[in-house]
């Protein structure tokens, strides 16, 4: 682990990088994680959790530090302390990426070669949501079949790599994002502590 007056360069490998997150589900994170409010969504409750279809993680970092690129199933990340950047594609985009090194060297160095999105994109981004909404209105309405169906978010599953900019956004302390499922997504925290819990729910259920 290297010195750099309390930061992540962009050039520092993932494995020399000072983060914590992810296997905090120990007996003394139990405890501490149990005084957390869950955020407010149907499968965000009591019963979900003693059941195990919610899990809660906490993490903390500091500038620079983050998550490389990856994706899994839907959930929500509130930022405790600090400031966190958020990029998110949806599952047909996949981003280009070194999982050697931390996800401020993909937003230093890839980030600016992607282009910005133009009217027809966004055109383009209504429609597929549009489109989405309509397939899982069909899919929640159907509670009488016991074959359950994955609702894609666009009509082409290309998985493409993306060369346009990702969706983004800065999550301030008291603040909250969902990540729909299998939505491609890195972060950078952006504060000197940057703490978070995140909630890994089964929201797409609903």
């Amino acid at each position: 682990m290297h010195n750099n007056g309390g930061q992540t360069l962009p050039d520092q490998l993932g494995n020399e990088t000072w983060y914590l997150f992810g296997e905090t589900f120990a007996g003394v994170w139990a405890n501490f994680l149990r005084q957390y409010n869950l955020p407010s969504c149907h499968s965000c409750t009591e019963f979900h959790l003693q059941q195990s279809l919610i899990a809660l993680s906490f993490g903390i970092g500091n500038v620079g530090s983050g998550v490389q690129w990856h994706l899994h199933g839907p959930g929500f990340s509130e930022t405790i302390h600090g400031r966190k950047h958020w990029v998110l594609y949806p599952h047909e985009n996949r981003p280009n990426y070194n999982l050697d090194y931390a996800s401020r060297h993909w937003m230093e160095y890839t980030y600016p070669s992607l282009d910005d999105w133009t009217t027809a994109d966004f055109e383009r981004e209504n429609q597929n949501h549009e489109q989405y909404l309509k397939q899982w209105r069909r899919h929640s309405l159907d509670s009488s079949s016991h074959t359950k169906q994955a609702v894609s978010y666009a009509g082409n599953e290309r998985k493409s790599s993306s060369k346009k900019k990702p969706w983004e956004c800065t999550i301030n302390a008291g603040e909250m994002l969902y990540f729909p499922d299998q939505w491609h997504h890195a972060t950078i925290n952006l504060s000197p502590y940057t703490v978070f819990v995140s909630s890994f729910t089964s929201e797409h259920e609903y």
